[in-house]
């Protein structure tokens, strides 16, 4: 650990830096990174509120998709990633959801190639793969697989349920061996 006098210089420094980047008004100007991980779960929601009306921003997004798979076939949660089943899974489902496996059927047969190397052919081993990345925290495992059963990647019967409640409970009790979902 180190000494308070040394933890505080250190405190200070990043404080300063981190205050120092404000424009004259007071406030930090910046972007979020680019992401399959979002662009994903936008194309999805999109779609699902109106493939209509928001065509134009669905067609963009999977285009956006197409263009930055990694060489191995998946998804990172940001374009300077490497890939991880649950974006993986999450892009995939976009593809599913909005039928454009027929226009990037290329697309399509290298992310089958990297969930089946990663998870294996079946459903059930694909949920099964996300759940073990989270391991007892559901928070992340259940909406991914839900999204994931949305596009018909997984079956319901392998999403977990999440109590509504837990939306209210603080991450340290959620990730608690007491927690019994």
């Amino acid at each position: 650990m180190l000494p308070p006098d040394r933890l505080r210089a250190a405190y200070v420094t990043a404080r300063d830096a981190l205050l120092a980047e404000r424009v004259p008004a007071g406030h930090w100007v910046g972007e979020l990174s680019t992401s399959a991980l979002s662009t994903a779960t936008a194309v999805m929601a999109l779609h699902l509120a109106n493939p209509f009306e928001y065509r134009d921003l669905i067609d963009n997004g999977l285009r956006w998709l197409a263009g930055h798979q990694n060489a191995d076939g998946g998804w990172g949660d940001t374009v300077k990633s490497v890939s991880n089943i649950s974006t993986t899974m999450l892009c995939r489902a976009a593809l599913a959801i909005t039928g454009a496996e027929r226009e990037y059927p290329a697309v399509r047969d290298q992310v089958e190639d990297y969930i089946t190397g990663y998870a294996g052919k079946t459903p059930q081993r694909r949920a099964a793969a996300i759940r073990r990345r989270y391991g007892k925290d559901h928070t992340f495992s259940v909406p991914i697989l839900m999204a994931c059963a949305l596009g018909e990647a997984v079956p319901w019967d392998e999403v977990p349920r999440l109590p509504f409640a837990a939306a209210y409970l603080p991450q340290a009790c959620i990730a608690s061996p007491r927690c019994r979902w």
